[in-house]
């Protein structure tokens, strides 16, 4: 356990690393253009050990985490997702206007940004010349092994900046925060990476990077490559490539990565040059020093300093592009393309996160029927606060006071407007923090819950300046939320009056259809009464009549609300495909040159289904398998009794033929609909159909196909229990 002095940890634990201003305003730009790329958008976040950190921090949040640490950035992308990411990219800009980390014009970066981006390149390709099975990872580690001297340079500037004055080398510098801060940044940027929960190697690696050789030995593959990697970008320059010999910590390197010294220094060129190309794209003013790490500007008269200053031509463009914005509309934009309230929750979250720092977050909505705050059906945010119900009742709880008054409130509030609750205390404590601040989601019209931050009272200290910024974002998150419930009370509206106008138009088809079938069903009926039973006519005219009658019920269903109960009987299902068989052999397998082969299992109970239902799943089933096979093949269909499914006994009816198989396209929305013009004559909806009907039955269908070779469907039906329909 990384022992930190309590001092320092408040000064830096609710600090957020901030981007360089060219990278942020590019990562901007791309995530907002369609065609972007994930790897493209990881390339850039590459480059910058802040930015890296953000993004790494936001994919392995408590609502984005996958069950293992993203230490891949076009992963962390991926799992982030595209509207997320444009989301994020508005936020981190706004962010770095609103609460800058680092006064930038005081302090030269430019050494460190360097250093950082050349270690990383350098480990990155030692990992790959000796095979490590990551070399992201390598390359992330190596960005980040000094992110404890922005943490630190961010939280603690008027002391650290005494610090970085009296050094001259990393060394120096490392001996100096031990004595003057009781840790360093080693120690600093493996609690961060510990915070965020990556992986415990890339903490060490950070932790070790300062190590002796002899130390570093005994450690895991990934310390060393960051280890040698630092050590060979720190003493370059003292290493004459012709010579066999080297200074030890540079021996040590060509053991730990199996080089010779002329391949590592040639590393290290190739590295440099790829490292002074990123810097020129990226506009990043040339490294005037050879300190590695933040120091103080070149002091000039205060009239110099201020034109310079305001000359700063990625500041201006940084301001520029927030003012542009109207600061918190992008926001708006990138919440509202979300397609879903649970989505739209967690751009929330996240972008809560990105732009007040770390702390959990929760959301009470309002339940209009209870008249109370409520944290149910909230994804994301502990169990016991989906459990809460906050009574809407002023003065009783700040969570509820802030909803009604839509004024943020706070347990470090020094007058209290309404009593420190148990409830307030026990969101806090649930949340794992000291205090909560509560952000009101309302407008003039509508009160729509509050959001409930997390946070420690050195946190909330720095966020207290900036509460009206934070209320504009939960107005912003309020507006989002009532917009997207207005489109869905209209969609819903909407439909609504589609399903009637529909409700009455299948009625008239029903109707007008409907007669034509009785007169052809009453017409067979003459000619059954007419005609000899001889060559089991009668038989086949009665299985006729049964098809004319089953279409006249489905017609009628279509009529009928669909909580109605559909009739069921028992039913001997061989006995229903052979008589199927009689009236669907000859046209849709014989006349197609398909041979039909039949195992039915004689040992089949009789069940309790509907017979029409079953019916349609057959009919949809048999004309998929008899389209496959327009030139022939061979269709196989076949009953097995008691067959186990999850401890339960089924009925299958297996159903195989040798046509030209599912393609993969359509495999993996397989009884969803498709598009009706996908095939000419086809509705796309049977085999939806059919698996509606399967589950309305109890019970399971499944595919199995191989282009070219086949398909078979599995039906299970339940064995012996009795199914409502």
């Amino acid at each position: 356990m990384l022992q930190i002095p309590v001092v320092v940890l408040k000064s830096i634990e609710s600090l957020q690393l901030q981007a360089r201003p060219q990278i942020l305003l590019q990562f901007m730009q791309l995530a907002d253009e369609d065609h972007t790329t994930m790897y493209e958008l990881a390339a850039l976040v590459g480059q910058d050990p802040a930015l890296s950190a953000r993004i790494l921090t936001v994919a392995n949040s408590p609502a984005l985490y996958r069950g293992a640490p993203s230490k891949n950035l076009t992963q962390c992308l991926v799992n982030i997702g595209t509207r997320l990411v444009r989301t994020l990219a508005s936020c981190l800009v706004v962010q770095s206007f609103f609460s800058p980390a680092v006064n930038n014009r005081k302090y030269d970066l430019s050494g460190f940004w360097s250093h950082s981006l050349l270690v990383a390149e350098v480990a990155r390709e030692c990992a790959s010349t000796m095979g490590y099975p990551d070399p992201e990872e390598a390359y992330l580690s190596g960005l980040l092994h000094d992110v404890g001297q922005l943490l630190f340079l961010g939280g603690m500037e008027e002391s650290y900046g005494r610090v970085l004055e009296s050094c001259r080398s990393e060394e120096d510098l490392l001996n100096a925060e031990d004595i003057l801060l009781g840790t360093n940044h080693t120690a600093i940027g493996a609690w961060l990476a510990d915070k965020w929960k990556l992986s415990s190697f890339m903490a060490d690696s950070i932790l070790f990077h300062h190590k002796t050789a002899r130390e570093i030995s005994s450690a895991d593959t990934l310390s060393q490559i960051v280890w040698s990697s630092h050590v060979l970008c720190d003493q370059r320059e003292s290493i004459d490539p012709s010579l066999e010999t080297a200074p030890p910590d540079f021996t040590a390197v060509t053991t730990f990565v199996g080089l010779d010294v002329p391949s590592a220094v040639a590393i290290h060129e190739e590295c440099s040059k790829r490292t002074a190309l990123l810097e020129e794209a990226l506009g990043i003013t040339t490294v005037t020093t050879t300190k590695p790490f933040p120091h103080l500007t070149t002091h000039v008269p205060s009239t110099q300093q201020s034109k310079k200053n305001d000359y700063d031509p990625n500041d201006s463009l940084l301001k520029d592009s927030v003012r542009e914005m109207a600061l918190m509309q992008p926001l708006q934009h990138g919440l509202a393309s979300m397609s879903c309230e649970a989505e739209i929750l967690s751009g929330i979250r996240e972008s809560a996160f990105i732009l007040f720092g770390p702390g959990q977050l929760a959301f009470f909505l309002v339940q209009p029927e209870t008249n109370a705050l409520s944290g149910a059906r909230v994804t994301g945010q502990p169990e016991i606060l989906q459990r809460l119900e906050i009574p809407l009742v002023a003065s009783l709880t700040l969570a509820a006071d802030a909803a009604l008054t839509n004024q943020p409130r706070s347990t470090f509030d020094a007058e209290m407007v309404a009593p420190l609750s148990l409830v307030d205390t026990q969101i806090a404590r649930a949340l794992g923090s000291e205090g909560v601040l509560y952000l009101p989601l309302t407008t003039h019209a509508k009160n729509i819950g509050v959001i409930a931050f997390g946070m420690s009272s050195a946190h909330h200290l720095r966020l207290r300046v900036h509460l009206p910024w934070m209320m504009s974002f939960s107005r912003v998150a309020t507006n989002t939320i009532e917009l997207w419930r207005d489109i869905q009370e209209r969609g819903q509206s909407a439909e609504a009056a589609l399903t009637k106008r529909f409700d009455q138009q299948v009625r008239k088809v029903f109707h007008e259809a409907g007669n034509p079938l009785g007169i052809i069903n009453n017409y067979l009926s003459i000619i059954r009464n007419k005609l000899p039973d001889t060559n089991n006519l009668h038989q086949e005219l009665d299985i006729l009549k049964e098809e004319i009658d089953r279409v006249t019920g489905i017609m009628r269903q279509m009529t009928r609300l669909p909580d109605i109960p559909v009739s069921t009987a028992s039913l001997d299902i061989n006995n229903l495909i052979d008589s199927m068989l009689v009236l669907y052999g000859k046209s849709l397998f014989s006349s197609r040159g398909i041979t039909v082969t039949k195992t039915l299992d004689s040992h089949l109970t009789p069940v309790q289904f509907n017979r029409d239902d079953l019916k349609q799943i057959l009919v949809n089933l048999w004309n998929n398998a008899s389209d496959a096979m327009q030139s022939g093949g061979c269709f196989t269909i076949s009953t097995h009794g008691y067959v186990n499914q999850g401890g339960q006994p089924y009925i299958e009816i297996r159903m195989e033929d040798t046509g030209h198989g599912v393609p993969p396209d359509v495999m993996q929305r397989l009884f969803k609909p498709l598009e009706p013009n996908r095939r000419i004559g086809h509705s796309g909806i049977g085999l939806s159909i059919v698996a509606g009907l399967v589950e309305q039955m109890g019970g399971h269908i499944s595919c199995r196909s191989t282009v070219g070779k086949g398909t078979c469907f599995s039906v299970l039906l339940p064995q012996s229990t009795v199914k409502e329909q």
